[in-house]
Parts: C-alpha cells; sequence; structure tokens
C-alpha cells in the first residue's frame, strides 16, 4: 500500500505532506512557499487559483470524497477499498474508465458540500457512515472483476444491488406499513 497525504499546516497556506508507504509514514516535509487556499477535485488534483484551475467550478472548502470524511483519513480501510477498485479494476477497461468518467462529474459537483458539513457536524457524520458502510461492502464484489465483461456484468449487478438495498427495501417497507393501516 503507498500513497501521499497533503494537508494545509497553517493558517498563513503553508502545506504539509506524507509519504505513506504500508500505512506507515515513511518521510514528512512542508512547503517553504505560501500555497494560499487549495482547491481539491477529482482524484485529488489541486489548484491554489480556482478562476486559473485545470478543474474549473471546484467550490471552496471541501475535500476529495466523502468517504474520507466519513472515516476520517485517506488512509481508512473503506478509502483504500473504494482507492484500489478504481485503480485496479475500474480503470482498467473502458467502460470502467467510461463509468468513473461520469461519475466524478456527477459526484465531484455535490461531495465537497457534503463532506464539509460532515466535518462540521458529527451527527451527520454518523449518519452517512451508517449509509454507506453497506454500499461500501457491496463493492468489494468488484474485487473479482478483471475483464471488460467481468467489469460490466460485476458492476451492473452491483448497482442493482445497491438500488434494491437502497431504494426498493425502503419502498416495500413502506407498502406494508400503509397496507397495515
Amino acid at each position: 500500500m503507498f500513497g501521499t497525504k497533503i494537508q494545509k499546516l497553517t493558517q498563513e497556506g503553508y502545506l504539509e505532506m506524507y509519504l505513506i508507504q504500508n500505512q506507515q509514514i515513511i518521510s514528512q516535509g512542508s512547503t517553504e512557499t505560501n500555497f494560499g487556499e487549495v482547491f481539491l477535485k477529482g482524484n485529488c488534483i489541486s489548484s491554489s487559483n480556482p478562476t486559473t484551475s485545470t478543474n474549473p467550478g471546484i467550490p471552496r472548502g471541501g475535500g476529495c470524497l466523502i468517504a474520507t470524511a466519513t472515516y476520517g483519513s485517506e488512509m481508512a480501510t473503506e478509502v483504500q477499498q473504494l482507492r484500489e477498485l478504481r485503480d485496479n479494476q475500474l480503470m482498467n477497461t473502458a467502460s470502467g474508465t467510461q463509468f468513473m468518467t461520469m461519475f466524478n462529474d456527477v459526484y465531484y459537483s455535490f461531495s465537497p458540500v457534503i463532506a464539509d458539513y460532515e466535518r462540521e457536524n458529527p451527527l451527520f457524520k454518523e449518519a452517512v457512515k451508517i449509509a454507506i458502510t453497506p454500499m461500501i461492502s457491496s463493492l468489494s464484489i468488484m474485487e473479482n472483476a478483471n475483464s471488460e465483461s467481468e467489469v460490466l456484468g460485476l458492476g451492473l449487478s452491483v448497482i442493482m444491488l445497491n438500488i434494491g438495498m437502497y431504494l426498493g427495501v425502503p419502498a416495500i417497507i413502506v407498502i406494508v406499513i400503509k397496507k397495515r393501516n
């Protein structure tokens, strides 16, 4: 497992950086240059100015992922699982790459706001954790997808499973309750 964590160090805008391998910090340092505000979008591409960004429309504040805010770290097991699924299965196929492009367009349009609110409201953070944990668990099915057809087949299966879990089951419960009244 290998990763990098970059976080704002001071109000003056200096950045602190960590190099992480096997969940151990192997190196760390900070910038000697003031970056001002750092804006993050998509796969953590940053820009110090949203008007000159290569990712226009990046909202102020926000982080990379709802899951990162929910589980408290980019190195949390659940966040690593999502990253590895993206990098090892989805981005290795045309359909997976196309799905990630469409997903990112939608997801990163609202996720910074939700991630910020999670950081400000611990009760909301716990509610989001309860809501997304089953979905993240269901995505483990995708770890077996190694070919285009497997990504398509297992991907559609996981989507249907989640639709059933998040829409179908509650709808059935509402219908049953209404019939009893």
